[in-house]
């Protein structure tokens, strides 16, 4: 049986920050990932997704958390066919284009693999000191399924090498009869996590399934169940993700995560409910359902000893 990883996907966005979870000595960048990663041993870099982080920013990361402390990446947006500012870019490719905001389509193909090599070079920091989990690709809803897709999923594969990577779809038609199967089939084959998503249940998304097609881990992500929400045109980020799992809810995935790990070496269960404190305090209340520490109280400013934690 292997282990299970429970954490956020991100410890830093400002919903969070304003929410009161970290205690007012916590007051910078080093001093709130410190206390973040006092309480879990996984976080999700989300940043990574609108721009390539910095190699001296990733150093700091890992000097700031324990040696068995685990960061998951989430792809630069553009290589999941996500629009990304311009400004992320470098500047002579920024110099090249007068859009605002651009598509991997959009490029050459020497700046897109410039960018990618740029990207790939930094995830590779976290991979040699030991403390990469997972490259994350999630792809939006307008990546749906065709063989070309396939294709592009397997290059990723290849270009991820030695790093181990995840892909999240966000479109049914991946579910459907036959296609499921030839999906599954080819992360098996590459070696490559699928991701189980928890999310409401809309006519587009995608059901809860849970397949473990890598022999590293498998990663389930929890989205909450705010369909409303996610129906609403215009709807922020902050109000799509504002739910929190009620115990019986986190009762049922904690199950289901008990009966997953007997199948893998481990398993990562990443809330992205970020809004507010939802997401890290359904994340203590999940570590203490299976039992591997953390109360829900644990949160609070007596959860550590602030003098001696920084």
């Amino acid at each position: 049986m292997g282990e299970i990883r429970v954490g956020t996907c991100s410890w830093s966005d400002r919903s969070l920050l304003s929410s009161g979870w970290y205690p007012p000595k916590a007051n910078d960048a080093a001093k709130r990932l410190r206390f973040y990663a006092n309480h879990f041993d996984t976080v999700e870099i989300d940043s990574s997704f609108y721009a390539i982080p910095q190699e001296p920013v990733i150093y700091q990361w890992v000097s700031r958390t324990q040696p068995d402390f685990i960061f998951n990446i989430k792809s630069f947006g553009l290589f999941t066919h996500h629009a990304v500012h311009t400004a992320s870019l470098p500047r002579h490719i920024r110099e090249e284009t007068q859009k605002e905001r651009i598509r991997l389509t959009d490029l050459p193909k020497k700046h897109r693999r410039e960018i990618w090599d740029t990207f790939f070079e930094r995830v590779m920091v976290l991979h040699r000191m030991g403390r990469l989990g997972y490259l994350l690709f999630q792809f939006p809803p307008s990546f749906e399924y065709s063989e070309s897709a396939l294709d592009y999923i397997k290059r990723l594969a290849d270009l991820s090498r030695p790093a181990r990577a995840a892909i999240e779809i966000r479109h049914r038609s991946w579910m459907e009869k036959g296609r499921k199967e030839r999906l599954l089939d080819v992360l098996r084959e590459e070696n490559l996590a699928y991701v189980a998503v928890d999310e409401p249940r809309l006519l587009w998304t995608v059901p809860f399934e849970w397949h473990v097609t890598a022999t590293w881990a498998s990663v389930l992500r929890l989205h909450g169940r705010n369909g409303e929400a996610w129906m609403k045109k215009g709807a922020s980020v902050a109000e799509r993700f504002a739910y929190r799992y009620d115990s019986a809810e986190l009762g049922t995935l904690a199950e289901e995560s008990r009966r997953q790990v007997e199948s893998t070496e481990r398993i990562y269960v990443m809330f992205n409910n970020c809004f507010r404190d939802y997401a890290v305090k359904n994340a203590l209340e999940m570590k203490e359902l299976l039992g591997i520490g953390g109360s829900v109280d644990s949160g609070e400013q007596k959860g550590l000893d602030l003098d001696q934690g920084f």
